[in-house]
């Protein structure tokens, strides 16, 4: 299932400026309706916010999250247990 912007938006409790910004800062990068340009969220996508949202509520910079999905080691328990070490 494909979500439009509007919809992600209320699911994830977020503001579209919020998934417009990810976006242009290529943390979020939605796939284009290529009939009317639309962003459109697919299930990777909705993943991928759940985590960036989740590490969000830790305070984690939004730099430091692009770089911990972009891994290819990306690991969450060792991220998590990176953060926490960082904040001591």
């Amino acid at each position: 299932m494909e979500y439009t912007i509007n919809k992600m938006a209320r699911l994830a409790g977020i503001s579209t400026r919020t998934l417009r910004y990810y976006d242009e800062i290529g943390l979020l990068t939605p796939t284009r309706n290529h009939k009317n340009g639309y962003r459109l969220y697919g299930r990777n996508e909705v993943d991928k916010l759940q985590q960036i949202l989740f590490f969000r509520e830790l305070d984690v910079p939004l730099e430091e999250i692009g770089k911990m999905l972009q891994a290819n080691d990306f690991d969450e328990l060792t991220a998590l247990q990176n953060h926490m070490i960082s904040l001591l």
